[in-house]
């Protein structure tokens, strides 16, 4: 675990960079329309936030510059910006425990009535719509006439011959079969397709080819986006043992370690909330040297001294997520992940000068027997991004090189890293 000390700082760091963000946090009004209960259609600008879920209020303009008014899916039929259209409806979501770990063994469609914007994905003579709420799963839904009709999804536990198995609730798989029923050839199709977006809408897209029907609008699928470059940089690193294997590393008060660090790294941009989350993967180079000693000393003519090196260098694959929040043409981010290294050089080694009179003698041999090649860490850090170029602090926590379980050894490793994307 983290020193206390440690998580304090750069969760504070983190706390101010998200408060100062929210105070400070951008609109970004585009060009949109929205229909009033009235069924005109007023043009103008929308703060569009690119919503993971669906957002339960919008901001709207009839002029850049004009006072903004906020409306609620009660307000309003509909509206769109960009490329995205959301509908208001009172429709039943279905509230259940989705994730496997929270499964339990109910079997009851729990509904909740909402008042909701819901996202148009297919209209025309069949139209298909998502809503994900604040807190929840996302639900998907069909219109008949005036009404939003639910897909019914459920998944749930029970056992069966001793083993706990997950039970699927396909009703949607029959609603969908009596909805899409004017094209014959779809129905071979249904019993692959799964309650996501992506093979609903494959599903909604098969049947437009099939039935002819003109799509009114569609909305486009948004994929991953990459980020490719470099990073170079310095590492400060110290080392500390515990335990009682070998007791006199842990009296040792090793030198910090200054080395380089660099290497490359590929930035998975997930899809929504304008880009703010990613997957930060990277392969690092890293290195350590660190230098101790220890002894004892009665006379010139009595002592011993025992000098140690113990070291690595490490190619190391990084795994973390990313925060990051625009702030002007600057992007502010913090990220949090896990660290695998693998020790491609290694210097472990010792050299013990005794003299007793007469006798002087010198050994050469290593600090470690089968010191651990893979080394596992923590990594959290921040940083700013701004055009290609980016900056960040980080802080790494590894279990070092020790393979003994009664000897514990701590790496403790602060970056300063320079990037470049191409």
């Amino acid at each position: 675990m983290l020193k206390k000390n440690t998580i304090i700082r750069f969760g504070l760091v983190f706390l101010g960079i998200f408060l100062f963000q929210k105070a400070f946090s951008q609109e970004n009004y585009l060009s949109g329309y929205v229909i009033n209960k009235k069924g005109d259609t007023l043009h103008g600008f929308i703060d569009y936030r690119n919503w993971e879920r669906n957002p339960n209020i919008i901001d709207f303009k009839g002029a850049i510059d004009g006072k903004s008014i906020a409306y609620k899916p009660i307000d309003i039929i509909e509206f769109s910006v960009k490329d995205e259209i959301y509908v208001s409806g009172i429709v039943n979501t279905e509230t259940s425990k989705f994730k496997t770990a929270e499964l339990n063994d109910d079997p009851t469609i729990h509904i909740r009535v909402d008042t909701a914007f819901l996202q148009t994905l297919f209209s025309g003579n069949k139209s298909l719509y998502y809503y994900k709420p604040l807190f929840g799963k996302g639900n998907f839904y069909i219109k008949q006439d005036t009404n939003f009709e639910l897909l019914v999804y459920k998944r749930y536990i029970t056992n069966q011959e001793s083993k706990r198995v997950i039970i699927e609730n396909k009703k949607y798989i029959g609603q969908l079969t009596v909805y899409l029923n004017d094209c014959p050839s779809i129905q071979s199709k249904l019993i692959n397709t799964s309650y996501n977006k992506k093979s609903l809408e494959k599903l909604f897209d098969n049947y437009y080819e099939c039935s002819k029907y003109e799509i009114f609008f569609q909305k486009k699928a948004e994929k991953l986006t990459t980020e490719f470059g470099v990073l170079a940089g310095a590492s400060l690193s110290t080392l500390e043992f515990r335990g009682n294997a070998i007791p006199y590393l842990t009296e040792i008060d090793f030198n910090q370690s200054t080395n380089f660090a660099g290497g490359l790294f590929l930035d998975i941009v997930l899809p929504r909330n304008q880009g703010k989350w990613s997957i930060n993967n990277e392969l690092l180079y890293s290195s350590y040297l660190f230098k101790g000693k220890y002894g004892y000393y009665e006379n010139e003519n009595k002592y011993f001294n025992t000098n140690i090196e113990i070291g690595s260098s490490h190619l190391k694959i990084n795994n973390l997520l990313r925060y990051k929040y625009p702030i002007g043409k600057l992007y502010m981010f913090f990220n949090i992940g896990m660290s695998n290294g693998y020790a491609i050089s290694e210097t472990n080694s010792k050299i013990i000068k005794t003299k007793f009179y007469s006798t002087e003698t010198i050994i050469k041999e290593e600090v470690l027997n089968n010191s651990r090649k893979h080394e596992q860490g923590l990594l959290i850090g921040g940083g700013a991004k701004y055009k290609k170029f980016s900056f960040e602090i980080r802080y790494e926590r590894g279990n070092g090189m020790s393979p003994y379980t009664r000897l514990n050894s701590l790496t403790q490793r602060y970056y300063c890293l320079l990037g470049y994307r191409f």
